[in-house]
C-alpha cells in the first residue's frame, strides 16, 4: 500500500467557480486516481484528500470542511461501517458515498439505512460523477429546509421577544370620540411613520391598508364592535411609508361599558413579513418534497405495470420451448432459466405494483367472495409440495372454513408466509400449516423449526425492504416488499398478522381473519380489473 497522501490535483473550475471539497477514504492510489479522472471526465472541479487509515480519516473529519466524502468499504484496519458513523457524528449534513469493489444487495440497503447517501461499486465507476451530483443537490436542498425552518424559528423568537420588550406598534382607540393614538417609538421604528403622519383617527390607518384587504379588514373589525367578542385580530398587508407592504398581524381587546357598548380599542400591529416569507418558503419546500415522493411512487406502480406485458411474452416463449418434443437438452435448461427467471421478476412487479396501491392509494382493495379456508390453505401448500417436493409440510384443519375472503389475495398471503417458511428453516425439518375455524373468525398458521428471527428485527418485520437473516441463493432474494404486502392484505381484509419467534419453538406466523371483511376495504364493481 502506498503511503502518499495529502492534497490530489485540483481539476478546472465547474461554473460556480469553487472547487468541490472531497474527502477520499482509500488505500489504493490505483483507484483513487481512477476516481478523480472520474471527476475530470464529468466536467467537475474538486481539491481531494485522500487517507488511508482510522486516525488520518478521524483527523480530516475533526475540520468538516468537506462537501462530500467517498469511502471504500474495506480499508485494512478500518471498516465502512464505522467510518459511516464516524462522518455521520462529525458532519452529519455532508453526503456521504461508498465506492467499493464489492457490496451485496443487503449490505447496500443496510448502509443506506444507517445514513449513507448513495454506493457505486468499482467496476461501475461511470455512475460516480451522476451519483455525486444528485447528491450535493439533495444536500443543497436539504440545507435551504433547514436554514428556512431556521429562520422561521428566529423569526418566532423574534416576535416572542419584541412582544416582551413592547416593540410593537401600540395604538388605542377611542369609540366615542374616534379618536386614534399612536403609544411610543415602535410605530416609527418599525413602519417609518411619526404619530402625526398617520393622523388622529381610524382613517388614517385604513387608508395604508392594501386596497384587496381593505373592506375584509374593516368588516371584521365591525362584526367585533357589534358582537359580545373582547378580543379582535386581523392579518393584512399595511404600507411602509418607503413605498413597500408589509403583512402584519394586527390584535386588540375591546373595552365595553356596563352595557355592553364597545368604548375603547387597545391593541398592538407587528410586522410578520418575515415570518410570512419563511412560512411560504417551508411550504413551498414541503410540496415539492410531497411532488417527488408522489411522482417517485407514481413512476414504479407505471414502470412496473408496462413490464407484465413483455414478461409474460417470455414466459410463454418459454414454456412453449418446454412442451417441445425436439427440444435439446441444453436449449430446456436454458429455457427453464428463463422460466424461472421471468416468474421471480412477475412476483418482484407485482408486489411493486401492489406496494404502490398500498403507499398511494390507501390501502390494497380486495374483492370478497364466498370461499373455505381450508381448500385455499390445501391448494396453496399443494402448489408448494410441487415447487418443493423434498420438502415436508404437514397441513391440520379444523372448525367452520366458511367466510367472504378475496381468495386470490389470501392465497397471496398463505404462499408468501409459506414461501418463507421453506426458505428460511432447515431443509430436513417439516413445516406446519394450519387453519382452523374460531368463532366469527379464521386463523391461518404457519410455522417452521430453524434459527429465530432477531428480537431487533422482529418489530420491524412487516415494514417495506426488510427481509429475514437466513442466508439464501442470489435467485431466492425478494426486494423485501413481501411481509409488508401481507400485512396490507390483511389489513384490508380486517385481520391482523402476527409472528413469534424462538430457538425453542421456531418462527410461527398467525393470521386472523374476520369472516366478513369490513366494508371500507372491498373494491367497487366500478374498479379497474386487478393487473389490467
Amino acid at each position: 500500500m502506498s503511503a502518499t497522501r495529502g492534497a490530489l490535483e485540483v481539476l478546472p473550475s465547474h461554473p460556480s467557480g469553487e472547487p468541490l471539497s472531497l474527502l477520499l477514504l482509500e488505500d489504493s492510489p490505483l483507484d483513487a486516481e481512477l476516481i478523480i479522472a472520474q471527476f475530470e471526465e464529468g466536467g467537475l472541479s474538486i481539491q481531494a484528500e485522500r487517507v488511508d487509515s482510522q486516525a488520518d480519516f478521524t483527523r480530516a473529519l475533526a475540520r468538516c470542511r468537506f462537501d462530500i466524502i467517498l469511502s471504500d468499504y474495506n480499508i485494512p484496519g478500518f471498516d465502512g461501517l464505522s467510518a459511516l458513523a464516524a462522518a455521520r457524528l462529525a458532519c452529519p449534513d455532508t453526503p456521504f458515498l461508498f465506492v467499493s469493489g464489492a457490496l451485496g444487495e443487503e449490505r447496500a440497503i443496510e448502509l443506506l439505512k444507517r445514513g449513507a447517501t448513495d454506493y457505486v461499486l468499482k467496476d461501475r465507476l461511470e455512475r460516480l460523477v451522476p451519483c455525486v451530483k444528485r447528491a450535493l443537490r439533495e444536500a443543497e436542498g436539504e440545507l435551504r429546509r433547514k436554514r428556512t425552518e431556521e429562520a422561521l424559528r428566529k423569526s418566532e423568537e423574534r416576535y416572542e421577544l419584541a412582544l416582551r420588550a413592547t416593540s410593537d406598534a401600540i395604538w388605542d382607540w377611542d369609540m366615542e370620540t374616534d379618536t386614534l393614538l399612536w403609544h411610543g417609538g415602535a410605530v416609527g421604528q418599525v413602519f417609518g411613520y411619526s404619530p402625526e403622519e398617520l393622523g388622529p383617527d381610524v382613517e388614517g390607518w385604513s387608508r395604508l391598508i392594501h386596497p384587496e384587504d381593505r373592506e375584509r379588514v374593516l368588516a371584521s373589525l365591525e362584526r367585533a364592535r357589534e358582537s359580545r367578542e373582547e378580543h379582535w385580530q386581523g392579518e393584512y398587508r399595511f404600507l411602509f411609508k418607503d413605498g413597500t407592504w408589509a403583512h402584519v398581524v394586527d390584535r386588540g381587546y375591546i373595552v365595553r361599558d356596563a352595557g355592553g357598548k364597545p368604548v375603547r380599542m387597545v391593541g398592538a400591529m407587528q410586522d410578520i413579513s418575515e415570518r410570512k416569507r419563511a412560512e411560504e418558503e417551508r411550504q413551498r419546500l414541503l410540496e415539492e418534497a410531497h411532488q417527488r415522493a408522489e411522482f417517485e411512487q407514481q413512476l414504479i406502480g407505471i414502470v412496473s405495470h408496462d413490464l407484465r406485458n413483455p414478461l409474460s411474452a417470455i414466459l410463454t416463449a418459454a414454456a412453449l420451448m418446454l412442451r417441445r418434443e425436439d427440444t435439446q437438452p441444453w436449449q430446456a435448461k436454458t429455457a427453464a432459466r428463463i422460466v424461472s427467471a421471468a416468474e421471480r421478476a412477475h412476483r418482484m412487479i407485482r408486489d411493486l405494483l401492489d406496494f404502490t396501491q398500498a403507499r398511494m392509494g390507501g390501502g390494497i382493495p380486495v374483492r370478497p367472495v364466498p370461499c373455505d379456508a381450508h381448500e385455499l390453505t390445501q391448494h396453496v401448500v399443494d402448489e408448494a409440495r410441487t415447487a418443493h417436493p423434498e420438502r415436508d409440510i404437514q397441513v391440520s384443519r379444523g372448525g367452520d372454513g366458511q367466510g367472504h375472503w378475496d381468495s386470490d389475495r389470501i392465497a397471496q398471503v398463505l404462499a408468501n408466509i409459506l414461501g418463507n417458511a421453506l426458505k428460511y428453516s432447515p431443509e430436513g425439518s417439516p413445516v406446519w400449516v394450519e387453519s382452523l375455524g374460531v368463532g366469527a373468525h379464521v386463523v391461518l398458521r404457519v410455522r417452521n423449526a430453524g434459527e429465530p428471527i432477531a428480537p431487533e428485527l422482529l418489530p420491524r418485520l412487516f415494514e417495506p425492504l426488510t427481509r429475514g437473516s437466513g442466508r439464501l441463493e442470489r435467485s431466492d432474494r425478494s426486494i423485501g416488499l413481501g411481509l409488508y404486502i401481507v400485512r396490507q392484505l390483511v389489513l384490508a381484509h380486517g385481520g391482523t398478522v402476527e409472528v413469534e419467534s424462538t430457538a425453542a419453538e421456531g418462527t410461527t406466523f398467525t393470521v386472523r381473519l374476520p369472516r366478513m371483511p369490513p366494508a371500507a376495504s372491498v373494491e367497487t364493481s366500478g374498479a379497474e380489473p386487478r393487473g389490467g
